[in-house]
């Protein structure tokens, strides 16, 4: 199992040095890439898509992980596991594992995470992807995370299907205090909350902690009571379950086109898209 490492905080950062320790303790066959920079925030995005753009890349080396290769791209999460498995590293990995994300990403608004849309891209390109974040500095504990980094990796590898995306994150407690862990719907709002404020020319983002209005048993008021939350995304998967009726249908419909023979992908009774 060939494990692709990234983070949206950057090559440097210690959440993704506490993780490839304890990848490289269990014995992982594993490489890494992630951003030359912090690129939190911007989702699944690849950066410029430009024809002809030049993404830079760049050798690095992380202390402490000899036989590790480790590679640095001018570009968001997202752009490296694409790089990843379109063959740009080497062989193809299985699994692409992102985090360990300075700051919890819990409730709706996750997919503004380029954590977990870097786990997400790779269930888009057929494999299977581990988000894992844990608190805001100096609260965080990274050592927590990592350890259960390493059993979320055991069971989707050994028990998941081919495009699984988990989203775990981990309190800031030590491991001998974590209350257990659960599965849970997203919540309504995440523990990370964000004012937008109008100033002279700008917008400036001040963060807050959101510790109310988080719904019963959701991820996100699961690990504020001391829990670890893991929750299953969907990726690139049928969105019409469901449904009834097709979007597609229902405007051809309006429009007066004759119906013709050939089957509608995202109708209820056409072929499955596959998830």
């Amino acid at each position: 199992m060939r494990i692709l490492l990234t983070n949206d905080d950057g090559i440097d950062a210690p959440g993704l040095a506490a993780l490839a320790e304890a990848l490289y303790s269990r014995g992982h066959d594993f490489s890494i890439a992630a951003p030359n920079s912090d690129r939190s925030g911007t989702g699944s995005g690849l950066g410029t898509i430009e024809h002809g753009a030049e993404i830079g890349m760049w050798e690095a080396r992380l202390p402490g992980l000899p036989g590790v290769r480790a590679v640095a791209f001018d570009a968001p999460p997202s752009f490296a596991v694409l790089a990843a498995c379109t063959g740009v590293l080497g062989p193809r990995p299985d699994l692409v594992v992102s985090g360990i994300n300075d700051g919890f990403n819990t409730g709706r608004l996750l997919l503004t995470s380029s954590t977990v849309g870097a786990a997400l891209n790779a269930g888009s390109l057929g494999l299977r992807g581990l988000a894992i974040s844990a608190g805001f500095a100096p609260h965080h504990r990274f050592d927590t995370a990592a350890q259960i980094a390493v059993l979320a990796i055991d069971w989707l590898v050994g028990h998941s299907s081919p495009r699984a995306v988990l989203n775990v994150n981990v309190p800031d407690l030590g491991i001998e205090e974590v209350k257990g862990v659960r599965m849970a719907e997203l919540a309504p709002r995440g523990l990370m909350g964000l004012h937008l404020k109008p100033v002279d020319g700008a917008v400036r983002l001040e963060r807050f902690v959101n510790a109310e209005g988080l719904g019963e048993g959701t991820d996100a008021a699961l690990v504020r009571d001391g829990y670890v939350s893991m929750s299953l995304l969907p990726s690139v998967s049928r969105a019409l379950d469901g449904a009834g009726v097709s979007p597609a249908a229902q405007v051809e419909s309006s429009l007066g086109v004759r119906r013709t023979s050939h089957s509608d992908p995202t109708s209820s009774t056409g072929p499955s898209a596959g998830a």
